[in-house]
């Protein structure tokens, strides 16, 4: 009888046992996945994201914009810190960049299981465009950068604040009447007086979409000048230069895929219907509406700081200063830059 007992007992004390190592395993996994977190923002390499990459550069990083509360606190502390009511000028919008680059940029580790099934073009280099993404993982800090270790990555959309929503609204507005260019015999192309000053070309890092073409750089317009209000329409086109390269056409869209001699000349053409000073004695620039996004030079002049760098490596040059007395315009992107003659 007591030999029953003590069987008894050891064998629940063993059950006890089990179930015990059952629970600490148990409560061990939950821990683990209670140590990750969901980071939601713009993945996009880190090679696109700094003036003059090298090749160990190339990984990825997600700009968070939310996901868990301390990223939505984040977020809402440089709303209100950094992005003036009025908007933002060139100072402005660098300054709210390299804020986002210290607080909200996540480095995802090279070793992350979700990388697995992406594949980089060359040796940890992804070239593509940046994806709105949900990414799951482990945070950490390492050599004063935050990492992510990636157990998961999901498409996703994102929601930024109003602020970064809302339409950009101009510091000065034009001093001078629009100007109305004559386009062979029928079109009319009217220009906006545009002052000098400064502003940040291109998409911020943070933001979805972003493209590598569209690194942001500050430009400096030393002279005034005119923009035509719309792009340069393939009716404009074909009526200066008797033809029309589209690819899809239509009189009414802009015009695509001009040769680069056939922009000079036609800039030539239209500067002399205009009675504007001379041809340019070469091209200011050049505009193409390819079906893609795109760089291409716009205004020639000189470009001072590390966006010179950047630009020799995307082989364009940066918009920069306007000279007087080069050409009527450019076209850039379809639209008809007019440089001011006084």
């Amino acid at each position: 009888m007591n030999w029953n007992r003590s069987n008894r007992l050891l064998a629940n004390t063993s059950c006890l046992a089990i179930a015990l190592s059952v629970l600490t395993l148990v409560v061990g996994a939950a821990q683990g996945q209670a140590g990750e977190v969901t980071l939601q923002g713009s993945v996009v390499c880190k090679g696109a994201c700094i003036p003059d990459p090298k090749m160990g550069d190339h990984g990825l990083v997600v700009f968070a914009i939310d996901g868990t509360d301390e990223v939505r606190a984040t977020v809402k502390r440089l709303m209100k810190d950094f992005y003036p009511d009025k908007g933002l000028d060139a100072e402005a919008a660098q300054k709210l960049i390299d804020q986002f680059s210290k607080l909200l940029k996540y480095h995802i580790s090279p070793d992350s299981p979700a990388l697995k099934e992406i594949k980089n073009k060359g040796k940890n280099h992804y070239c593509m465009p940046a994806t709105s993404s949900a990414v799951t993982g482990a945070i950490s800090e390492k050599d004063g950068k935050k990492w992510i270790t990636a157990t998961r990555i999901t498409s996703c959309k994102l929601k930024y604040p109003e602020k970064m929503l809302a339409a950009d609204r101009p510091f000065v507005m034009p001093g001078r009447e629009p100007l109305m260019l004559k386009v062979g015999d029928k079109q009319t192309l009217k220009c906006v007086h545009i002052p000098s000053g400064k502003f940040l070309m291109g998409t911020p890092f943070y933001m979805w979409p972003y493209h590598v073409e569209e690194y942001p750089h500050q430009v400096t317009l030393t002279r005034d000048y005119y923009m035509g209000e719309i792009p340069v329409t393939q009716e404009m086109y074909e009526a200066v230069m008797g033809k029309n390269p589209s690819l899809v056409k239509d009189p009414r869209l802009p015009v695509q895929n001009p040769a680069f001699k056939d922009i000079d000349k036609f800039c030539d053409m239209v500067s002399k219907q205009n009675g504007k000073k001379g041809p340019p004695a070469d091209l200011c620039g050049m505009g193409v509406r390819r079906p893609r996004r795109h760089v291409q030079p716009a205004v020639r002049g000189k470009v001072q700081g590390p966006e010179q760098q950047r630009s020799q490596r995307l082989q364009v040059p940066l918009d920069g200063q306007v000279e007087e007395g080069e050409c009527l315009g450019t076209v850039r992107h379809g639209q008809l830059l007019v440089g001011d003659h006084g």
